[in-house]
């Protein structure tokens, strides 16, 4: 769980570990011992399914006791490859181990990379599967850099300018309506904003949680590490004002 000061400050819960989801993931069904075993990988758009998946070991065992990491025992983001239709879901989990999301649905045709966040015995893990939906394909067009973004009448500008591969960096957001910045940020899964970041070419999964920032700020900010030159789309989701909203910033970085 979080902590706040008596200033109102918001920190990272209890049990963050900063280097741990600071690791690119998600580019393997099996890693740290563990694999990602779906149910259905095949799913036909716009129909709702009951999903399921399970967590396996390298010996075959179901995985059936889960660290909470940031209010939850897993987090489950599902983006298109070509980095749009992003969801963020909240399975449930059996006592047998299976992970269950109900009314599961894709909405539109391609190929989607599912990845599973969790924390098993402490160590942080994120395992990717595709997963397909038939038929034709519109490919959506690739932005260069979009650093403002708006949302349910809210607007979100990253402020920061150079990125650097390799080198630690500050991803600041600042949250506005109407020209100015948002009076309240409240917690969104036990921190004031929740960022995904997703590799062009690969999909590499970063993510992280915020720096200790004031909530009646209107800001959000993130401490990060981009391993290689490179597009990124980032998913930055936040509560101003109680709402939940989710806006995309996309990032070049060219050395």
């Amino acid at each position: 769980m979080a902590n706040h000061s008596e200033h109102g400050s918001h920190s990272p819960p209890e049990g963050y570990n900063p280097s741990g989801h600071a690791t690119l993931g998600g580019l393997s069904v099996d890693a740290d011992g563990l694999r990602f075993v779906p149910t259905d990988t095949r799913l036909t758009p716009g129909d709702p399914l009951n999903w399921s998946f399970q967590v396996v070991t390298s010996n075959g065992n179901i995985v059936t006791e889960f660290d909470e990491a940031h209010g939850q025992r897993g987090h489950l983001i599902v983006v298109r490859r070509d980095l749009t239709r992003f969801q963020h879901l909240h399975p449930t989990l059996d006592a047998d181990g299976t992970w269950r999301v109900e009314a599961f649905s894709l909405p539109d045709p391609g190929v989607y990379r599912a990845f599973i966040d969790l924390v098993v015995d402490g160590r942080p893990t994120t395992l990717g599967f595709d997963l397909f939906v038939s038929g034709e394909m519109e490919v959506a067009p690739r932005s260069d850099t979009s650093r403002r973004a708006t949302a349910d009448g809210y607007v979100v500008d990253l402020q920061t300018n150079e990125v650097l591969a390799g080198e630690p960096v500050e991803l600041a957001f600042e949250i506005s309506r109407d020209g100015e910045p948002v009076s309240r940020l409240d917690p969104y899964l036990g921190a004031l904003g929740h960022l995904v970041t997703l590799r062009e070419g690969d999909l590499a999964y970063l993510h992280v949680h915020p720096k200790e920032t004031s909530p009646d700020s209107g800001r959000v900010e993130f401490g990060a590490q981009f391993p290689t030159p490179g597009r990124y789309r980032l998913f930055l989701q936040s509560k101003p004002d109680g709402t939940l909203i989710t806006t995309r910033h996309d990032i070049r970085i060219d050395r």
